[in-house]
């Protein structure tokens, strides 16, 4: 696992401004057409930040953290 940790940095360099954090609530939307297996609840969740999403993905698409870092961080810079 430590191996994986440089690669993590990005991540925690990105979310230090975290964007979807401070776009929450406005997000919502784009997070849903994005992700299509979010749920209401999910994107409606008050305290939504990019590690939250990160979880979500794990949890709904079975993918590794790594990936859903990944996948949180470019739609972070897409925003």
């Amino acid at each position: 696992m430590a191996a994986l940790e440089p690669a993590m940095e990005p991540f925690r360099l990105a979310t230090g401004h975290d964007r979807i954090r401070q776009e929450w609530m406005a997000i919502s939307d784009k997070l849903r057409r994005r992700w299509r297996k979010l749920t209401a609840d999910d994107v409606l969740f008050r305290d939504g930040d990019a590690e939250y999403l990160a979880r979500v993905l794990q949890d709904r698409y079975g993918v590794d953290r790594q990936e859903a870092r990944l996948q949180v961080c470019e739609f972070e810079q897409a925003l």
